[in-house]
């Protein structure tokens, strides 16, 4: 709201700035998530995958107990995330500490989340430009 001694043209401080997305098709965003498997961009995948910001992978983990921090360290040498987002299906029900380790030993946040928030999640971080790796679970 402006306040009330300012111009109604005058120039608003920005509090965030959010990059555009590139128009070129190359940033794997999430466009949906159901039936077990995902849209992203334009096509729809089936199964659980890996995605780097610009790269889909498929991931052989169809369950949260398949996790591991194994799983991971291909995509750790392709991306240097500063960040990994886990979504494994519905909400957590442990806290997943071997891989929270793993990810702090390597000096890199991880976030482990429901699919649904992680497949939201994903599209805030691209448009922030971050560096992330997402292991979206699928859910049926």
């Amino acid at each position: 709201m402006a306040s009330p001694n300012a111009p109604s043209n005058a120039p608003i401080d920005k509090i965030i700035t959010v990059q555009s997305f590139e128009t070129d098709g190359k940033l794997k965003l999430l466009r949906g998530y159901a039936g077990g498997g995902f849209q992203v961009n334009d096509a729809f995948v089936t199964g659980s995958i890996i995605l780097h910001p610009r790269e889909i992978h498929t991931c052989p983990v169809s369950d949260a107990s398949q996790l591991s921090h194994e799983l991971f360290e291909p995509h750790l040498t392709i991306v240097k995330p500063d960040m990994v987002l886990i979504g494994v299906g519905g909400n957590p029900t442990h806290l997943y500490q071997p891989i929270r380790d793993y990810f702090k030993h390597q000096a890199i946040g991880v976030d482990i989340m429901s699919t649904s928030s992680a497949c939201r999640t994903w599209n805030v971080l691209l448009s922030e430009g971050r560096q992330v790796v997402s292991c979206l679970i699928a859910i049926p």
